[in-house]
């Protein structure tokens, strides 16, 4: 299995969205963001957010480098 690292421009601060934070149950190291309300019908729900890209439409693309922007964050302990 991948070893999931965040990347280091992930942002998660929860006062700056019309989001909450969440972990999936078989993933506890990764962290994303569920918009209950979003503009439009389809519109991804289960989202990151980046500090260089904005709104990125994945949750695992930011924690397994598949984004060519991906610099990992070594400073978690992971």
């Amino acid at each position: 299995m991948t070893k999931l690292i965040p990347c280091k421009h992930l942002d998660y601060d929860e006062g700056a969205y019309d989001a909450k934070l969440m972990t999936p149950p078989d993933f506890p190291d990764v962290k994303y963001w569920y918009r209950p309300n979003v503009p439009y019908d389809d519109a991804p729900r289960k989202v990151q957010f980046c500090k260089l890209r904005g709104r990125i439409n994945d949750i695992f693309a930011c924690y397994t480098g598949e984004m060519p922007c991906y610099e990992p964050d070594e400073s978690n302990g992971r």
